[in-house]
């Protein structure tokens, strides 16, 4: 779709006139900042404007594309796929005000947000009845938000089991173009409550992972579960990546492991640093909390101190998982199958970073590494006996390009998940030497900042991290892989089937006939 032309003589009123003028920000320093994303920067905003409830997104989408400006939808901000960084004239709406639990319907067993709402207050919310969703956040979720999640799609927290935030979604409220407002699911008709999704053709399926180029979610209705009354972590150690990832397969197929991550020795080693096992007691704390009573909350508390950052000799790859059951017998059970389904292929280490991660869920997500180097986190969904193929084509591809990755102190390490009992997530990500961002500081630690502070801006270095991004993008193209977080970056378009190509533009025009809601997105 054609861009309209540039907007001259921009004047901010109309907005303040819906939203206050505490909603609408033109300061120069606030513009650029929500200009930027985990790995680079767009254009700048005209505004960045702030609605507070579905009317005034409503009103504001409609004053914004009546007046030829294009709108950019934003969330927690923990985009790295240029996913709302404005691509031409237009605003950003900043959602986070829109954060309000709505509603939470323990007979029914659903619970109704605002976008901005963040996983972390959507969890405190439901953790006093004993209520969870069943993905329920990444590990940014502090920060991230339920909309931004599932307008993006992520993973992390009950993954293993329950696939990806699109999947926890039963219906939809979303804001049109034009202002108009369509509802999804059962609640599309009068008396109808939002507890059922497939009551005719998907519509609330449309709007999920559209990195918002087909509309602004107003709310969000998310299916609930009995918070499972009991959780054990499991970890293995392997010598190679291939044992490595053959495990997590064989477990990822039995469909019983809550949340499951691998990584190499040094990232899990760096995950145990973050949250100072063995010396930090709020975290010891936690973890005493996450057990079934108070013999068994001290035992993990004895155990996690007394392995502290020793769990990891002799390993070179770790895979961790959390198997949650509403008793001991049936844990008891689940961990045997795991632990046979690993057989051979690793040895059982101490549970150190599963127990201190679900005890701590959504810890502060840090924009750097703990040693301060920017990072770039590029990642592939493929199928289960893929990541084998695929990581030894990865980095076959990238030997080339190793001479420049030493000059500029570049790494590449690949972390994993599995998603349901089909995915496999491949994660390669990048870390260098360079100065930060505005964003960056925002949302960094003190200490990694400071590790950063002499850094020179390297603009070759981000060159060669998005040129090893593209590699991958590549070699994921070729072995059937699949993405998340979309974006402006991941080739969703690419050789689609020409019908569903059609169909999918079709439907653009139909809801944004003048390409102003997020344009670009999904190469729309």
């Amino acid at each position: 779709m054609a861009a309209t032309a540039p907007i001259t003589g921009f004047d901010a009123s109309d907005f303040t006139a819906i939203v206050g003028a505490d909603g609408v920000t033109t300061d120069a320093s606030e513009l650029d900042y929500f200009s930027q994303d985990y790995f680079r920067k767009g254009v700048d905003a005209l505004a960045v404007v702030a609605p507070r409830n579905a009317d005034e997104l409503s009103r504001v989408v409609a004053t914004a594309t009546a007046g030829g400006l294009a709108v950019f939808p934003r969330g927690g901000g923990y985009s790295y796929t240029d996913g709302y960084t404005p691509s031409q004239t237009g605003i950003t709406l900043d959602l986070r005000s829109m954060n309000r639990v709505l509603k939470i319907d323990e007979q029914k067993m659903y619970v109704t947000v605002e976008p901005g709402c963040t996983w972390a207050e959507l969890d405190k919310a439901l953790a006093p009845l004993k209520l969870r969703t069943p993905f329920w956040g990444p590990f940014s979720g502090l920060n991230a938000t339920v909309g931004g999640s599932v307008s993006q799609g992520t993973l992390s927290w009950g993954s293993g089991k329950y696939g990806v935030s699109s999947e926890s979604v039963l219906d939809l409220e979303v804001v049109l173009a034009d202002g108009q407002i369509v509802r999804t699911g059962a609640s599309g008709q009068p008396n109808h409550h939002p507890f059922f999704r497939n009551y005719g053709p998907d519509l609330t399926g449309l709007f999920l992972s559209d990195c918002g180029a087909l509309g602004i979610k107003s709310a969000i209705t998310l299916r609930l579960i009995r918070r499972p009354e009991r959780m054990i972590g499991l970890s293995f150690g392997f010598t190679s990546f291939e044992k490595a990832a053959q495990a997590a397969a064989e477990v990822a197929r039995l469909g019983i492991a809550a949340d499951n991550f691998g990584m190499p020795e040094s990232k899990a080693i760096a995950a145990a640093s973050q949250v100072s096992l063995g010396q930090d007691l709020k975290t010891l704390w936690k973890i005493g909390r996450t057990g079934s009573g108070v013999v068994d909350g001290m035992l993990r508390m004895a155990k996690v101190a007394a392995a502290g950052r020793r769990f990891l000799k002799d390993v070179e790859f770790s895979f961790h998982y959390v198997l949650e059951g509403a008793n001991q017998t049936q844990l008891n059970g689940y961990a045997q199958a795991v632990r046979q389904a690993v057989g051979g292929q690793g040895v059982e280490i101490a549970n150190t970073v599963p127990i201190a991660l679900r005890a701590d869920p959504f810890l502060k997500y840090d924009m750097l590494s703990p040693t301060g180097q920017r990072q770039l986190p590029p990642s592939t969904i493929l199928p289960l006996d893929g990541a084998i193929p695929f990581h030894k084509a990865f980095f076959e591809a990238i030997e080339p390009l190793r001479p420049d990755m030493e000059a500029s102190n570049m790494a590449v390490t690949a972390a994993l998940a599995t998603v349901g009992t089909t995915g496999f997530l491949y994660e390669p990500v990048v870390a260098w030497d360079d100065a930060v961002d505005e964003f960056h500081r925002r949302h960094t630690s003190e200490a990694a900042l400071e590790a950063a502070a002499n850094r020179k801006p390297d603009v070759e270095a981000r060159q060669l991290a998005d040129a090893i991004r593209q590699v991958m993008i590549e070699k994921a193209f070729e072995h059937g892989g699949v993405h998340l977080q979309i974006g402006r970056v991941y080739p969703v378009l690419r050789d689609r089937n020409p019908v569903g190509l059609s169909l999918l533009q079709d439907l653009k025009r139909r809801v944004d006939p003048l390409g102003l809601i997020n344009p670009g997105s999904l190469g729309l």
